[in-house]
């Protein structure tokens, strides 16, 4: 059943069942990215028995593993509770441990860049344990399948998708291709595109409609190649925290209000449809991206008539190396045993 054809309220909240952590690493909630309005329009209030509340997060370097119940409440200014969610942070040992694992990314640009998935080798190495990811682009251990622009259609049905046999989506042809031996994980991370030209209310209502069954066909065809494999969905990272990195990146073409209401839109889809599922994980990208600090920024002039140089966010969708590595974070602590 899809959650299209409910309108979301700006402070509704996008809090995952469970959010992985591992001992002696940050994870971070960042308030702004669990909502689909403007977070200083609001109070929030946490209850949990870990971390820290900041001004603009909830954020934690744990110290032991476990399970750590954690609720995320909204308030109006005055005092009024507008929402409230719970999650889970489940914390896991750090070094070495459980067995290697074959992963697949799929994705748009931001698995293209390469960033993350060398950021996730490091962090393996680091601890000596191990991770084999699997693709046909990127350069030596660092692989997936990433290409700049794409949707889930594309990936679906388009001719030069790299899983599409004699015009179908076809996973084990795609295996038997590429000459791997088997997957353990496959982390899908696509919607940046399939959003960018959707209008926000029956735009994204149509776009939903074509876009998930196609993403539930291409989840279970990778099953039936193998039932054990683990899907992760990754939902999709938020935006840069300003409306100048929009205007630098398209100028009036998109706008961050815009596009973070279809940004919510498309993650509470993702979190309604494949939350509690057998062999499907949600993985929270979007909690621990610093959307202020670690996008791309340039310096700029005030005006024609001040040469000032002011520090300006550059690109609208786009991660810095910085917040790339922060995705890392979240994708070693849902890989690790």
């Amino acid at each position: 059943m899809s959650m299209s054809d409910n309108a979301p309220r700006s402070f509704d909240l996008l809090l995952p069942p469970v959010i992985p952590a591992v001992v002696g690493h940050e994870i971070n909630l960042y308030f702004d990215n669990l909502i689909g309005g403007e977070a200083t329009r609001y109070d929030f209030d946490i209850r949990g028995s870990i971390g820290r509340h900041r001004n603009d997060r909830w954020t934690c370097v744990p110290e032991e593993a476990g399970d750590y119940p954690l609720a995320v409440e909204v308030y109006s200014e005055d005092g009024e509770k507008l929402a409230e969610a719970e999650t889970v942070v489940r914390v896991k040992a750090a070094g070495a441990g459980g067995m290697d694992r074959r992963v697949l990314f799929v994705g748009d640009s931001t698995t293209a860049a390469g960033i993350y998935t060398g950021e996730l080798l490091r962090l393996f190495s680091a601890d000596y344990s191990g991770v084999t990811l699997l693709g046909t682009k990127g350069s030596g251990r660092n692989a997936f399948e990433g290409r700049g622009g794409w949707r889930v259609i594309d990936y679906y049905e388009k001719e030069d998708s790299p899983f599409v046999f004699e015009g179908k989506f076809d996973f084990s042809s795609y295996m038997a291709e590429t000459g791997y031996e088997g997957v353990d994980d496959v982390c899908i991370h696509l919607g940046i595109n399939d959003i960018f030209h959707a209008s926000e209310e029956n735009g994204m209502g149509e776009l939903l409609g074509r876009a998930m069954p196609m993403l539930e066909n291409m989840i279970a065809d990778i099953r039936r190649f193998n039932a054990a494999v683990r899907i992760g969905i990754m939902l999709i990272i938020p935006p840069s925290r300003t409306q100048d990195s929009f205007g630098r990146s398209y100028g009036v073409l998109q706008s961050r209000r815009r596009y973070k209401r279809k940004w919510f839109l498309w993650n509470r889809e993702l979190l309604h449809r494949f939350s509690g599922r057998d062999g499907i994980d949600i993985i929270p990208l979007h909690v621990n991206i610093d959307t202020a600090r670690n996008m791309p920024s340039e310096l700029t002039a005030g005006n024609a008539r001040n040469g000032r140089m002011e520090l300006s966010q550059s690109n609208g969708v786009h991660p810095a190396p910085e917040g790339y590595r922060q995705m890392a974070d979240v994708l070693y602590a849902w890989l690790k045993a």
